[in-house]
């Protein structure tokens, strides 16, 4: 799962893995350590009885919540993400597609499959 953070906008992109066990109930951690004990963390979560995206963000922890049904749909579906306003703050939960100017990076091996592969963008 990979975080980017700008201004009041947060960005997680998903790998294939990733949305399947979002689309199944469980829920997402990592982390990055800046020093010993000082870490921030994100989570996302699907929860079955919320109508729209929720954000917190306590003990250096950043916590999404997602409509479990939205989460469903977009899993099973070509849609690219997830989109809401959480008070101030702008979320986006996308899907990860490969690199096309980094083509056979191992780093990407679960990623989506670009929808511009094969042809021109």
């Amino acid at each position: 799962m990979k975080l980017r953070i700008k201004g009041n906008t947060i960005r997680f992109r998903l790998t294939q893995p990733e949305v399947a066990q979002l689309r199944d109930g469980a829920s997402l951690r990592d982390s990055t350590e800046f020093a010993p004990a000082q870490c921030l963390t994100w989570v996302l979560e699907p929860a079955p009885v919320i109508a729209a995206i929720e954000a917190s963000f306590r003990e250096g922890t950043v916590a999404v919540r997602l409509p479990a049904s939205e989460v469903r749909n977009w899993a099973d579906t070509d849609t690219v993400g997830l989109y809401g306003q959480a008070g101030a703050l702008e979320v986006s939960v996308e899907k990860d597609f490969r690199c096309l100017s980094r083509a056979g990076s191992g780093e990407e091996a679960d990623a989506f499959p670009n929808p511009h592969e094969g042809g021109k963008c």
